[in-house]
């Protein structure tokens, strides 16, 4: 028996050297892959190809294969390993990121953009008869996507720590990281298209695996709903390529709209832009989403396990509002100017049902995503006031509720993984049993609701003041609807987090077992996520700085206007 155990650990121990020894090898190759690749005009060397997309999604398929060759006493034993090398992973994603942020890697200024005009833009042939290109880059827009991606990863990872079956659930998200990144900083609109597609495969699968009882059908009716607006947005990527001599190329899309501006025409012809930029909006609204495409978003976010909603709410969302700016603003102006309407009574109706819906659920996790729903109504807001402020206002909201959000369903996953419930009746007096949880469930809520010196007033109020500068009086119905939601929301968090229940009274679900407070992951990954949205409260101009250089350079560059 004993022989037996130590065979045991000893298999354990060689798997885990090997595992080690491959990510050390991935490592190193990371490292000195850009080294040796032929840098820019600029002199930049290539950081996104393999160190942000290639290797994340290479990697983890490599380590769900492994996993998937061993039995299951073996994917024991590989478990630790498989974990920390995709923790290992992101963490050095963060270390680049950040690393280009501060200027370390290359000089970069980010709060200096010029429109159209991307920093590490690295362009590899692919498949020369259709025209399509490995074609990368970053400005200040894609960039803050890209490094709030990087963010959630370990943090993802940290907070879900004792997921069961870690030997596929880490390298899931690791593979969400990759492809997420592929979406932004794509600059082909067939690679875009791929990654946009590609995102779906992880967080089905998340869902599926992981999620609550009604799984299947939640998993099938996010695939559906996404797949189905994006085949619609694929008629239209289809119909730029032939319209523009068979090219792909966002750079060059872009550079021709901005040339049809600047000589006083509209780009393609009024009908045709005005086509395109619906069948692109669609695409978009969905995936944010928007009332009334929203249906599938608290199925999806009820049943998937923490970690698909804190990704699917924290980046995934963000997708839809960065494709927004991407293509219909920097695209089809003259099409946004004439559907500002539609996006103003879009992010308006949003906004309102999104907050009304909230107040009658009793499912916490359903309540945390119509809230999303209503924050994703405050984006759209910002893009329909057509000011530089708005647009900052919007992407830093992006940014904002991608941190906000995940703390959320971070406390929501906890309080169903300890309590066995998402009732909020069963939360009455959540913080005499369960103080932690308790005080970063307030927390996460304040931060939502928009108090200030945290991340969320911030984007709330600049969007309201852009919002005043572009519609007037019009500012009373976004102001008093995010007003009374906050007021509701904390005086009856306050009744049944601190005040609710009797001394000693425990939930039903608990079924007489005692309750427990959260785990030192879930500690960590919720205390890291709060520290960054104060953070963020207290000093915005981190990234806000850089968010309004470049909703500037977009005024300038294609709308016709300038100031903030």
């Amino acid at each position: 028996m004993g022989a037996h155990q130590n065979a045991n650990f000893r298999m354990g121990e060689r798997e885990m050297i090997l595992i080690t020894g491959f990510f050390a090898i991935i490592a190193i190759l990371t490292y000195m892959f850009p080294s040796f690749a032929e840098t820019n005009s600029d002199g930049q060397i290539d950081w996104i190809t393999m160190p942000l997309v290639g290797f994340p999604i290479i990697a983890s398929g490599v380590l769900m294969a492994f996993a998937s060759m061993a039995t299951r006493r073996r994917k024991r034993n590989i478990e630790m390993p498989i974990k920390l090398a995709s923790l290992f992973f992101s963490l050095f994603m963060l270390a680049i990121t950040t690393s280009l942020f501060f200027g370390i890697l290359e000089s970069i200024n980010w709060d200096f953009s010029t429109f159209n005009s991307y920093e590490l833009e690295f362009s590899y042939a692919w498949n020369t008869t259709l025209g399509v290109n490995w074609h990368v880059g970053m400005d200040a827009l894609s960039f803050s996507m890209v490094w709030l991606t990087t963010l959630l990863l370990p943090i993802v990872m940290i907070t879900t720590w004792e997921e069961k079956a870690g030997w596929y659930h880490h390298p899931l998200i690791l593979m969400m990281g990759g492809a997420l990144i592929g979406v932004f900083v794509s600059l082909d609109l067939f690679m875009f298209y791929v990654f946009w597609e590609l995102t779906l495969i992880p967080m089905f699968f998340l869902i599926l695996k992981w999620g609550g009882s009604e799984r299947r059908y939640a998993a099938q009716k996010f695939f559906i709903y996404t797949f189905t607006a994006s085949v619609i947005m694929l008629l239209g990527i289809i119909t730029l390529y032939f319209l523009n001599d068979g090219s792909f190329d966002i750079t060059e899309l872009t550079r021709s709209s901005q040339a049809a501006s600047d000589r006083g025409d509209v780009w393609l012809g009024a009908n045709m832009q005005n086509a395109l930029f619906l069948m692109f909006l669609l695409g978009f609204l969905v995936k944010l989403p928007a009332v009334p495409f929203h249906t599938w978003l608290p199925d999806a976010h009820v049943q998937a396990p923490t970690s698909g909603s804190m990704l699917l709410a924290g980046v995934m969302l963000k997708m839809g509002g960065y494709g927004l700016f991407r293509f219909c603003v920097s695209m089809f102006p003259d099409a946004l100017v004439n559907f500002q309407w539609l996006l103003l009574t879009i992010g308006l109706v949003s906004l309102v049902y999104g907050s009304l819906v909230c107040l009658g659920q009793k499912n916490l996790k359903k309540m945390v995503a119509y809230s999303s729903v209503s924050h994703m109504g405050v984006i759209t807001l910002g893009i329909a006031t057509m000011e530089p402020l708005g647009f900052t206002a919007a992407i830093f909201m992006m940014f904002a509720h991608g941190i906000i959000s995940p703390m959320l369903f971070a406390v929501c996953g906890s309080f169903k993984h300890h309590y066995h419930t998402l009732e909020i009746g069963a939360m009455r007096g959540l913080a005499r049993h369960s103080p932690f949880l308790g005080v970063f469930m307030m927390f996460s809520w304040m931060a939502s609701l928009g108090l200030p010196l945290l991340a969320g007033f911030v984007a709330e109020i600049a969007v309201l003041i852009a919002f005043w500068k572009a519609f007037g009086w019009w500012v009373l119905l976004p102001g008093l609807t995010l007003a009374i939601t906050a007021a509701y929301y904390l005086w009856s968090m306050q009744r049944t987090i601190f005040e609710g229940g009797l001394e000693g009274e425990l939930p039903e679900s608990l079924h007489g077992e005692s309750p427990v407070d959260i785990s030192r992951w879930e500690g960590s990954g919720m205390m890291i996520m709060a520290l960054l949205i104060v953070l963020f409260g207290i000093l915005p101009w981190i990234v806000f700085d850089m968010m309004s250089g470049y909703s500037l350079a977009v005024f300038t560059g294609i709308l016709g206007f300038g100031g903030v």
